[in-house]
């Protein structure tokens, strides 16, 4: 059913199998390893890639004073102050 259903809506999916296992604990538990290291490895690749994708200007405020906003709880329980 999962693999129709992607089928239909063109969505990619890999379905990892093996004879002998239901996907129970005992699956979940022999394989985890492959599980964690198969969306590891997409989820580097696409920290890469929004990484190498990132512009920082800071033209705009090079050389002026920062501002802050920050508010501070000096003591318990008593009002924020900046």
């Amino acid at each position: 059913a999962l693999e129709a259903a992607a089928y239909i809506c063109g969505q990619k999916v890999t379905i990892n199998m093996r004879e002998g296992f239901d996907h129970s604990y005992h699956f979940i538990a022999a394989f985890i390893e492959n599980h964690i290291e198969f969306h590891g490895k997409r989820l580097r690749k696409k920290q890469q890639q929004t990484l190498a994708e990132a512009e920082y200007d800071f033209s705009m405020t090079q050389g002026k004073p920062i501002h802050c906003k920050a508010m501070v709880a000096r003591i318990p329980k008593q009002p924020l102050t900046e």
